[in-house]
């Protein structure tokens, strides 16, 4: 418990603020940039970050349990630093093939070029902070993203005033840079070698969680995708304007189901008391939120966006009881990773992202961009029923 404690403050100390630094600089940029060339914004970052999980295959979660354990572990540290540049190369690529092949999206050519970048530097830098983590080192982790996002909205804000879309995420980039060569620099770390057979069990043990993260992370981002497809940039402005509210607004549950797995992992006998006390929390400081957010969704529009997104109000009050469901899929997520069951976390992800889509079809078009929201709370509703089901059945089976 004490493990999870330190932590979690750290974790929430530090999310807060960089939560909070990330709401003011998408507010800036939309201000900045105005809803329709904000949606050129977002879309290339949704897009670029959509495949982060694929160039992941699941590692970083991977590393970041074996770490707590082990807390040195060279021999998997330097197979997984060495893995880890290959696949940000990869996404890189990847993001300007499917930017490509996508209708509409060519002329955001240069923007996906420089998204793919920035998340291709954030999977690098993902991978040290869950080392950090599970080294209960979460202090390195809380001043590195303090510093980046501090960065980030220094730069992102200056170079959108500069040069509009390309100068906000040129200084996005730079940002993470300085945020990778912090962590570099701060945590002790083996060089990286190519090992091959690490690479292997890592792959191996880490292809059900990326096929979830991939799921996972189309789930957050489909419904904007679709949007965009359908009914340009500035409905897409309108609608991630509040959406990414919804997400920033995961701070305080995602922290603790975050700090759930080096705590789980070193404190097995007592992880049950543990994980019931942490559920019990987040869906605590759920429910809050979502009633704040949902009751004053226009006075919280007005006051962060202004009157050019006063259509998305409407959204803001569907979208913020996603809240509740999605502390619940965070939690059973971590419960599931400690307990290895990291096929039973990406079925579920996948039987998501396929109500997501079924939705989707059917809503969006007949309801626009409330169906959009409708479709998202569904999915982390259907998600959330299923998860609890598996860790509860699995309790169930154990004491047996």
């Amino acid at each position: 418990m004490k493990t999870w404690q330190f932590t979690t403050r750290w974790l929430l100390g530090s999310q807060f603020a960089a939560r909070l630094l990330g709401l003011l600089n998408n507010v800036l940029l939309a201000r900045l940039l105005a809803p329709a060339p904000f949606g050129d914004y977002t879309q290339a970052i949704t897009v670029a970050g959509s495949l982060t999980p694929v160039a992941d295959m699941g590692v970083s979660a991977v590393v970041t349990r074996y770490v707590a354990r082990r807390p040195h572990a060279p021999a998997v540290l330097s197979a997984a630093i060495a893995l880890r540049v290959v696949q940000s190369l990869l996404l890189w690529s990847v993001a300007l093939v499917v930017v490509w092949w996508m209708p509409g999206m060519r002329r955001l050519m240069l923007a996906m070029a420089l998204a793919g970048a920035c998340w291709a530097v954030r999977l690098a830098a993902h991978l040290l902070t869950g080392v950090a983590r599970a080294r209960v080192q979460a202090h390195i982790e809380g001043q590195a993203v303090l510093l980046e996002r501090s960065l980030t909205v220094l730069l992102a804000v200056l170079g959108a005033v500069i040069l509009g879309v390309t100068g906000a995420l040129v200084g996005v980039l730079v940002a993470g840079v300085i945020w990778l060569l912090y962590l570099r620099r701060r945590l002790v770390l083996p060089a990286g070698r190519v090992r091959w057979l690490a690479w292997k069990r890592l792959l191996a043990i880490g292809a059900p969680l990326a096929a979830g993260d991939i799921c996972h992370g189309l789930i957050m981002r489909l419904d904007i995708i679709a949007i965009g497809m359908r009914y340009g940039a500035q409905s897409v402005g309108w609608y991630a304007s509040v959406s990414m509210l919804l997400w920033a607004g995961m701070l305080v549950p995602g922290s603790m189901a975050l700090a759930m797995v080096p705590a789980l992992a070193q404190q097995q006998k007592s992880a049950p008391a543990l994980d019931s006390r942490v559920l019990r929390w987040m869906l605590s400081i759920a429910l809050l939120m979502a009633v704040v957010l949902s009751v004053g969704a226009k006075q919280w529009v007005g006051l962060l966006y202004g009157s050019a997104y006063a259509p998305s109000a409407e959204v803001l009050r569907v979208l913020a009881w996603a809240f509740l469901p999605a502390s619940v899929v965070a939690w059973g997520n971590a419960v599931l990773l400690v307990r290895h069951r990291t096929v039973w976390v990406a079925t579920v992800a996948a039987g998501g992202l396929l109500c997501l889509t079924l939705c989707l079809w059917w809503w969006l078009p007949a309801y626009g961009l409330l169906g959009a929201a409708f479709a998202q709370v569904t999915a982390q509703c259907v998600m959330a029923v299923w998860i609890w089901y598996l860790v509860a059945w699995r309790s169930r089976e154990r004491s047996e």
